[in-house]
């Protein structure tokens, strides 16, 4: 049975001549449903940075970073970026086109604390998390790691849960679906859990629904930002 680490660890550089596009499809954004175009996920890297208040001077720590195509557009705006993967060969990746970068191999449970970033983010990571547990004890690291504000992107909405995967599995008998993705489902979370997970830490939560243009996922997916 295939699992995540073991998906990650089988995908290689891209065959397109744009460097930003190619590092978006290692990142697994490469066809049906989850395919976004190098222009498309530039806006919306800028988007999420205007958001934040990201530029010229400030820090961004990516986790669950493979080959850097977030931190890539932030790296463009003049920010200083760092990341944890825990496949190898996506971390190589990332260093070689972000060679100032600060990348640490490893589990999002086992995120160092320090150095301290401005802002630390995950941009749909979430979902391949084993359980809520663990996803509460990533996001506490982020927060602990965090100066200034957290963002964790692109996580699947419960409340779309049946649509989502009906868009999923869009062609597939149900026994084809349950070979091609055995071992390889997504969590889905409601927008509340991330409220209560900021408060628990003392942080304010702001949600909003993703806004990423053409990519089907947006209408199952929302973006919880962490402010003190």
């Amino acid at each position: 049975m295939a699992n995540w680490h073991e998906v990650w660890s089988r995908r290689s550089h891209g065959a397109a001549t744009d460097v930003l596009q190619s590092l978006v499809e290692m990142d697994g954004f490469d066809g049906g449903a989850g395919k976004i175009s190098a222009d498309d996920w530039r806006s919306y890297g800028r988007a999420v940075a205007d958001r934040l208040g990201v530029g010229s001077g400030k820090s961004v720590f990516e986790v669950g970073c493979g080959s850097g195509a977030f931190l890539y557009v932030m790296h463009e705006l003049g920010a200083a970026v760092g990341g944890l993967d825990y496949a190898t060969n996506l971390l190589e990746t990332a260093r070689r086109f972000l060679p100032d970068g600060r990348f640490v191999h490893g589990n999002a449970a086992e995120l160092p604390v320090a150095p301290p970033f401005d802002f630390v983010i995950a941009n749909s990571v979430f979902h391949y998390f084993p359980d809520e547990g663990y996803a509460a004890k990533v996001l506490g690291r982020m927060l602990e790691k965090a100066q200034v504000g957290v963002a964790v992107l692109d996580v699947p909405d419960a409340a779309t849960r049946d649509e989502a995967e009906r868009v999923r599995s869009a062609g597939l008998s149900a026994k084809e679906y349950e070979q091609k993705y055995a071992g390889l489902h997504h969590r889905y979370y409601p927008r509340a859990w991330f409220a209560e997970q900021a408060a628990r830490h003392g942080w304010k939560c702001h949600q909003a629904g993703q806004q990423i243009a053409n990519y089907p996922q947006s209408a199952f997916r929302f973006n919880s930002f962490f402010s003190r």
